[in-house]
């Protein structure tokens, strides 16, 4: 095993902390075919007939997977 040593105290509290920046991002892709999935697009969850992960999809996809077999997540 490795050598385990205490880590260097800061003189830094949190009230000396810069206020962070919040800014909006997409963080959701398509998993079928990765488009963009922001806030206002409509998405949906489907599990694979091969699988039970649920995949979170746009629109278009939806449509194609449920006739391709896939089902609504609940």
């Amino acid at each position: 095993m490795g050598q385990v040593r205490p880590l260097a105290k800061t003189d830094v509290t949190d009230a000396q902390l810069p206020p962070a920046a919040v800014r909006s991002i997409d963080s959701a892709h398509c998993s079928l075919c990765g488009a963009p999935l922001s806030a206002r697009s409509l998405h949906s969850h489907v599990v694979s007939p091969q699988s039970v992960d649920p995949l979170t999809v746009c629109h278009t996809c939806h449509r194609a997977a449920i006739g391709e077999g896939y089902r609504p997540a609940l």
